[in-house]
């Protein structure tokens, strides 16, 4: 039995997490852990930070990202695991969501505003010391200047889908986004499909469609599964040939009852599955090491499509 454990899905401050990456490394070392990966939403802007705090310890650090993208009605989000976090292409596309979701949480300001709620932008920003100021920032902006009791009330009330501050916001679709994480070099594996809350049919569509894109791999150990969802997608990757991932969805003091490396109390995601996701990221930088080199991507959405997801 395979004792080692790691954690292939955590945040921190650059995105909606509340630790550090340097915390991260210290938590993970405290837990005994061999392998984590740093998979903020849509930058990687905290993997250097993290690597270099690890350094001359005995862990490993994936550098690694999740998307959010869209598929029909649905938000799924994709993570990339040993994804190139130099890679222009890559990076040029994560900038234009990074603009996005500013974009999207300016409107909610502004119409929070509207509604007589002092909310700005820029002041988050000072606040929360992060790169990237999402909904998780606006909720806890909300109780701790006592406009509201706790955060589950700012999603019923103000910013949860159809709520009068809600503002939809443009998503490459998951297609194009397994398609982003190989032009990085990286291995594409489906985030908490229990997430979803998918009928049987409608997630097996939904996995099927994406191994026929190029998706590498599935969530299958995740903090809030029940053991016959684990089950039932360990049987789905054995089905449609995808590699097995897991993780804690860590994000701090905003999911408190996540710890990292062991999720709710009983998460165990096995070392072993680390050396086959490395593997496939080595054959796609492979890849693309062997393709002509491309000219400096122009600072625009580009082959990744951006669009509002189907309703």
């Amino acid at each position: 039995m395979d004792k080692k454990i790691i954690d292939l899905h955590c945040h921190s401050i650059f995105s909606d997490g509340s630790d550090t990456p340097e915390k991260l490394v210290k938590m993970a070392l405290k837990k005994e852990l061999s392998a984590i990966a740093l998979t903020d939403h849509d930058t990687v802007r905290g993997v250097k930070t993290m690597t270099e705090a690890a350094a001359g310890t005995s862990l490993e650090v994936v550098p690694g990202v999740e998307l959010s993208t869209f598929y029909k009605k649905h938000e799924i989000h994709i993570v990339g695991l040993f994804v190139d976090c130099e890679n222009k292409t890559f990076l040029s596309a994560l900038n234009q969501i990074r603009f996005l979701r500013e974009e999207r949480i300016r409107k909610m300001c502004a119409k929070l505003h509207m509604l007589g709620i002092d909310v700005d932008y820029d002041n988050l920003v000072e606040i929360y010391k992060s790169n990237m100021i999402t909904r998780a920032h606006i909720a806890d902006y909300l109780v701790n200047t006592g406009f509201i009791s706790d955060r589950k009330e700012a999603f019923d009330k103000y910013i949860g889908a159809h709520c009068p501050a809600f503002v939809q916001w443009e998503k490459i679709s998951a297609v194009h986004g397994v398609e982003l994480i190989h032009s990085a070099g990286g291995t594409a594996i489906l985030a908490h499909p229990v997430a979803y809350k998918m009928e049987d049919d409608e997630l097996e569509d939904l996995i099927k469609c994406l191994k026929e894109k190029g998706l590498d791999g599935m969530e299958v150990f995740y903090s809030t599964n029940s053991t016959s969802f684990t089950d039932k997608t360990k049987n789905l990757a054995h089905k449609y040939s995808l590699l097995m991932s897991g993780g804690s969805d860590h994000h701090g003091r905003t999911k408190p009852l996540i710890s990292l490396g062991t999720g709710m109390g009983g998460l165990r995601v096995p070392h072993a599955l680390l050396e086959p996701i490395r593997s496939t990221a080595e054959d796609y930088k492979e890849i693309l090491k062997n393709m002509p080199p491309e000219d400096d991507p122009v600072e625009e959405p580009g082959e990744f499509f951006f669009g509002l997801p189907e309703h």
